[in-house]
């Protein structure tokens, strides 16, 4: 099988959007896609060897490519990764080029693939991924995402984080569930939901949010309790969020969107220091959060990616490989966090590498915070 992976982006019915809206509009509105995707898919595989693009209809883009040269890379995982952030671009595209309320409802196609299997040719085989963009922005289920939101309905948990040398317990990460036992209780479809709402950011802000005003008092001295937010909430946190008087909060700057952006962030970054707060950068070594971002955004953590740990016990040439992510990161001031990990075996092949913070199921699962704190004084 040929090591080249074809990225297709296509409109799944374009002529219903010409019955609803006429040509003159969509054609005008096509023109602007035609100049936005072959943008976005330079964006998307910045970190990879573009061998061509395509535009092959005027609803139709595609690209071949090779995956970056990184022999820490997980195939699987890095097309997720690449999947993940490319249906959220997508979306986001063709909201700004058609609107709110049209641009959630129109049905896109975002596939990840063999070449060999170019949909093009006919009937799709050995499908890697393809995702199916369909907007839900009827009243009802917006409806449903914003109760949820706004109704103090999400849960907040927390996941310890150790040292990695003793596992001493130094802090928590907050992370978010829907309400119990109903449809959207696991993250994933949870934030799908928000997406598929147009409400990500309002999400990730309410999250934060909640587990700011729950964790208040509550974390104990010394320790430190590290939320999340993607770059657009993160722009929006220091006039959305009860960040006064929180210097034991570090913003996690999350993996779901490329950090290419990253020199736009850097006035919020500035204003977020000057409460005294941290910063993390997650999934460093695959993903988008590269060493130009570090380079850029100067975080206090650093986190490697759960491929990275994955592959620790294996030895080199892992081991050599994250030894020297370690040190350049160490040569900026910037502490390291290894996070998922799972063993014993990673712990040990780990303990050599300098790294100071570690997360993952070995240390301890996600817990209520009555768990993690005791129940609320008064």
């Amino acid at each position: 099988m040929s090591d080249i992976t074809l990225l297709v982006i296509d409109l799944a019915d374009c002529q219903r959007l010409f019955d609803i809206f006429g040509e003159d509009a969509i054609n005008r509105a096509l023109d602007d896609l035609g100049r936005a995707c072959p943008a976005l898919i330079r964006r998307l595989l910045a970190q990879h060897e573009i061998i061509e693009q395509k535009h092959d209809r005027r609803d139709r883009w595609s690209a071949r490519f090779r995956l970056g040269n990184d022999e820490l890379r997980d195939r699987e995982e890095t097309l997720t990764s690449l999947r993940d952030a490319g249906q959220q671009l997508l979306r986001e595209t063709l909201v700004g080029i058609f609107g709110n309320s049209t641009g959630m409802r129109v049905r896109a196609r975002l596939a990840l693939l063999p070449e060999e299997n170019d949909p093009a040719a006919g009937e799709v085989l050995d499908l890697c991924f393809m995702t199916e963009i369909i907007g839900r922005n009827d009243a009802e289920s917006i409806q449903e995402i914003t109760n949820i939101l706004g109704d103090g309905s999400l849960r907040t948990v927390v996941q310890p984080i150790v040292r990695l040398s003793d596992r001493r317990l130094l802090g928590y990460e907050a992370l978010s569930r829907g309400p119990r036992n109903s449809p959207l209780e696991s993250p994933d479809r949870l934030f799908a939901a928000a997406a598929g709402a147009g409400l990500t950011v309002e999400a990730e802000l309410a999250c934060a949010r909640l587990a700011l005003e729950r964790t208040a008092k509550r974390v104990p001295a010394g320790q430190f309790l590290s939320i999340n937010l993607g770059p657009a909430a993160l722009a929006r946190a220091i006039d959305s969020l009860p960040l006064a008087g929180r210097d034991d909060v570090i913003i996690e700057i999350t993996e779901h969107l490329p950090l290419d952006a990253a020199e736009e962030l850097r006035d919020a970054v500035a204003h977020l220091r000057e409460l005294g707060l941290r910063l993390s950068l997650d999934d460093t070594g695959c993903g988008f959060a590269d060493l130009e971002t570090v380079r850029v955004l100067q975080p206090d953590i650093v986190k490697l990616c759960i491929t990275i740990i994955r592959n620790a016990a294996l030895g080199d040439p892992f081991i050599t490989a994250i030894r020297k992510t370690v040190a350049q990161l160490h040569e900026q001031n910037i502490q390291v966090l290894a996070e998922g990990v799972e063993t014993e075996a990673q712990h040990q092949a780990l303990a050599g590498c300098g790294i100071e913070l570690a997360q993952g199921w070995l240390y301890g699962r996600p817990q209520e915070l009555d768990t993690a704190f005791g129940p609320r004084a008064g």
